[in-house]
């Protein structure tokens, strides 16, 4: 996995002025791919998928720190330097008043600590000032709950506020490390997280919730990072790291890649990985709770210069990291160019970093060219010879055919024209902001949600009738939730809660969902503490008079359904090679229903997993990564990636071929495949009914497909989809 950059938000021309601003403070929308930024005086609201600007308002200071409100759907609660708190309202583009100071205070700044914290379940606001003694709590709507100081219970200095996403809780961090959990109605206390004497913490500088555990994650000032389960009356610590010797800023959790990431003040981004806790036992404290995650360090003069951006010199510090709550995005922020800390002599900069390249050159005489690069990868972020760089200039000689020059050629290049470096430091504020994803390549729609599309067909060949009738709802997962969306009406509700419970000690996520509208069946895959995967099957309650039937699980790791009435479906167990086929007991729609594309309202007889008939077991020959729905009786399509995609013919007392095998009875039966180029992944498949018969659209890492039943390609592309998001080809070789 890898940090890539998404969009770059242009702030060059905030307000129609001709002075660049630098952005100084971002927060995202809860639940929309929304992203506030303030720059100068301005809040601007952008798209953060295309990076269009939606709305800007004049809010008369520059912004310290601001937040969506949680309660209002369009609205930003920002505390600004003059000491106001103003409401900034997106939708009528107005500004209000929530609090203003009794006495005129001295005019707080960007770096002055200000703690904030919204509650999903009050319209209010908590905040104070850096360790002072009280807590301020205000309305978030214009006439709403007077500002009220509450006084602690702990007469200690606050360092710092947050509020729990679902639950009724403030926690107030106080200067010895010690956090305590109020009621957020009533203030009484409800616990308390404090470590014995022997280990022995600062403050927290930053809080994260985990988005369906009763996890806290916690970053000291002593650069701890700490993680508490809070599910029970009396909470536990379950995990403590040392991150390093700066304190930690900056905690938040990626939900759809399920880790941690931390900003200490150095500028230095990590990321974790969290082992769920088997047992609950709470004297054992899990020292390796937290573990490295495989992604690689930031490399901010690749991500300044992805998407049309211009890398800055000298490279930048990390200031701030905003993460979207539900989505794989985040926003960097970075130290003012102009302050003090930058202000250094331009040239003696650069001759620093000469002295070092030169030594590294010294030392390396007569080493391999791995060893040299990893001697100048060593040099971090001096900006003398980024690595995004060497990589061109590799890449450059490597078109032009074979040639002799080595990363060593590359490096006394460098040496010897660093002085261009000097031309190219820049004091002016960076008036682009980077949004960015973290990338895994080897789940290129981790991003997406799951969901099942909302179309009917792909529609590939021209019909007879455009008229299209889509469904009333569109599902999707959501923890342990299906939910539905309401189409016409936008609404949306819980349609079926898949698990009754969960223990708490799980880690889960969905990965796939199938809907049969003939049969009137949902099929759910999860992936449970990242290892094993469980299929629910939950049949749609379509008579008003039976009760709701019970959502059942099956092991497995993937799910098709098979057959033109999906009379059939297949699961993949982990081992991705044995396939179990089990059959459905009757439930063809009828044809008037299939041919207005509306729901069959029927009379279901009560069905559940006993009426289910199977499994047949089949066999592939070797591994296969996925398998995808056909309309095609006994017939299963499958995809080796890297490799092929090819389809089974499921007859008992065979195993299915996926190469040239002579498991196959006669040529027809599944031979044919389509060969995958190297690294090519298949993502989705989607089926349509035209006059030649089924006809499949193939969506790949590389491709878009047209193949027939037959697998003959029909059509295809080749054009990469590097614009989207996630970037799906973007480093991936085009062999």
């Amino acid at each position: 996995m890898e940090w890539t950059t998404v969009q770059h938000l242009d702030l060059r021309h905030v307000g129609r002025s001709s002075k660049p601003f630098q952005p100084h403070a971002a927060t995202f929308h809860p639940s929309q791919a929304l992203v506030a930024v303030a720059a100068g005086n301005y809040i601007i609201e952008f798209d953060a998928y295309t990076g269009s600007k939606i709305s800007s308002i004049n809010i008369g200071a520059p912004v310290v720190r601001m937040s969506y409100s949680p309660t209002s759907g369009h609205a930003v609660v920002a505390i600004l330097e003059d000491c106001t708190i103003r409401s900034c309202d997106f939708d009528t583009e107005q500004t209000w008043v929530l609090h203003s100071p009794e006495k005129k205070m001295e005019r707080i700044t960007i770096d002055t600590e200000v703690h904030l914290a919204l509650t999903p379940l009050q319209p209010v606001v908590f905040f104070g000032f850096h360790r002072r003694m009280s807590v301020t709590v205000v309305g978030t709507v214009e006439g709403g709950r007077a500002p009220t100081k509450i006084k602690t219970d702990l007469k200690k200095p606050i360092v710092n506020l947050a509020c729990h996403p679902r639950l009724a809780v403030l926690y107030v961090g106080y200067a010895d490390g010690l956090i305590r959990a109020y009621n957020i109605h009533t203030y009484a206390v409800l616990y308390t997280l404090q470590l014995d004497n022997t280990i022995k913490l600062i403050g927290a500088g930053a809080f994260a919730f985990h988005p369906t555990l009763e996890w806290i994650f916690v970053g000291d000032r002593r650069g701890t990072l700490l993680a508490w389960d809070v599910s029970t009356e009396r909470p536990f610590m379950i995990g403590i790291t040392q991150v390093g010797s700066q304190p930690i800023i900056s905690v938040a959790w990626l939900p759809i890649l399920c880790v941690l990431v931390t900003l200490s003040k150095d500028g230095s981004l990590q990321v974790w990985k969290t082992r769920s806790a088997a047992n609950t036992n709470r004297t054992l404290v899990q020292a390796n709770f937290f573990e490295s995650a495989s992604i690689e360090q930031i490399d901010i003069p690749r991500l300044l210069s992805q998407q049309g951006g211009e890398t800055v010199y000298p490279l930048p510090r990390i200031r701030s990291l905003e993460v979207h709550p539900k989505l794989n995005l985040a926003a960097l922020m970075f130290a003012n160019m102009t302050g003090g800390d930058n202000a250094k002599n331009k040239a003696a900069y650069t001759r620093e970093g000469r002295k070092q390249l030169f030594a590294v050159l010294q030392s390396a005489r007569g080493s391999s060219a791995s060893a040299i690069k990893e001697k100048l990868s060593a040099l971090g972020s001096s900006g003398v010879l980024a690595d995004h760089q060497l990589q061109a200039q590799l890449q450059e000689h490597h078109t032009k055919g074979p040639s002799q020059l080595t990363i060593s050629d590359i490096a006394r290049k460098a040496f010897l024209y660093s002085h261009f470096m000097e031309g190219h430091a820049k004091s002016a504020p960076i008036s682009r902001m980077p949004l960015i994803t973290i990338l895994d390549t080897k789940n290129y729609l981790k991003d997406v949600p799951v969901c099942q599309p909302i179309h009917l067909e792909l529609n590939f060949f021209s019909k007879e009738n455009r008229v299209l009738h889509y469904p009333t709802r569109a599902f999707y997962i959501e923890g342990v939730n299906l939910m539905a969306y309401n189409l016409s009406t936008g609404a949306e509700t819980i349609y079926k809660k898949l698990f009754p419970s969960m223990p708490g000690h799980v880690e889960f996520h969905g990965k796939y969902l199938l809907h049969s509208r003939k049969q009137h069946l949902f099929l759910v895959v999860y992936e449970f503490n990242g290892a094993s995967s469980e299929v629910v099957l939950y049949w749609e309650n379509t008579n008003s008079q039976s009760s709701n039937s019970k959502a059942n699980t099956i092991k497995g790791r993937d799910v098709a359904f098979i057959g033109l009435n999906d009379g059939q479906f297949a699961i993949l167990d982990e081992d991705k090679i044995e396939l179990s086929v089990y059959t459905l007991p009757g439930g063809s729609p009828k044809p008037d229903a299939e041919k207005n594309m509306i729901d069959d309202q029927k009379p279901y007889e009560e069905l559940d997993v006993s009426s289910i008939k199977g499994p047949l077991q089949f066999t592939f020959e070797t591994e296969v990564d996925r398998i995808f729905s056909t309309p095609i009786e006994s017939t299963l399509m499958f995809a080796c990636f890297g490799d092929k995609i090819g389809m089974g013919k499921l007859v008992q007392g065979y195993s299915i071929a996926t190469g040239d095998g002579p498991n196959m009875s006669t040529k027809g039966e599944g031979k044919k495949s389509i060969k995958l180029k190297p690294n090519e992944i298949v993502l989705q498949v989607h089926w349509q009914e035209t006059l030649r018969g089924s006809v499949a659209g193939i969506l790949t890492t590389q491709r878009v497909l047209i193949v027939s039943a037959d697998l003959d390609i029909l059509a295809s592309t080749c054009t990469k989809f590097d614009k989207g998001l996630p970037s799906i080809s973007s480093h991936i070789s085009n062999i």
